[in-house]
């Protein structure tokens, strides 16, 4: 199992190493996303607090821009193990129980990730081939939110999947090293 497991994460080591640099593109995507937003809303605020009238899309943007961070910030939290994670039980379950309950999780979440990813590029595909809009604040093609669906759940899929085929493991890292106690 070690040999083949091995042998199959050599074999899709280029795709891990491309996942991994559109991780970090989309999260660099997100954090730049997430400044502007904060500007934005003090700059709402700040109209606000002088009686003047503030640009009427900051919540529709402020709201896009919460979609987009999530869905493209996963699959770097994902690599980098930055997501919230339950240890309550895996810690506690001797060595090849604690492997294979791992590995299960892993499969799981691929399996779960991937079909997300399908049925948001099915919903990313009918929008746009439909042509919907999203009327809001401001008028947008609908696909421009759904996007994110396929490629954040597509690229978690693959984080995943590299833990799943890898020797890496969610579990190594003990939460109290994680928050720094």
């Amino acid at each position: 199992m070690a040999d083949g497991g091995n042998a199959l994460e050599r074999i899709l080591a280029p795709l891990f190493a491309f996942s991994f640099r559109a991780a970090q593109a989309m999260a660099a995507l997100c954090c730049a996303l997430l400044a502007v937003m904060v500007v934005a809303i003090v700059y709402d605020v700040t109209l606000r607090t002088l009686k003047f009238q503030p640009p009427s899309f900051t919540v529709s943007f402020a709201e896009y821009v919460l979609l987009y961070v999530m869905m493209l910030g996963a699959p770097y939290l994902a690599r980098r193990k930055g997501h919230i994670l339950v240890e309550a039980l895996i810690e506690h379950v001797p060595g090849p129980a604690h492997i294979v309950m791992a590995k299960s999780v892993y499969l799981v979440c691929t399996v779960l990730c991937a079909g997300l990813a399908y049925y948001g590029g099915k919903l990313f595909w009918a929008s746009y081939d439909t042509g919907d809009m999203e009327y809001r604040s401001f008028d947008m093609p609908r696909w421009i939110l759904d996007i994110t669906l396929p490629i954040g759940f597509g690229f978690t899929a693959i984080e995943f999947l590299r833990y799943l085929v890898g020797r890496d493991s969610l579990y190594r890292v003990k939460a109290q090293e994680k928050d720094g106690f």
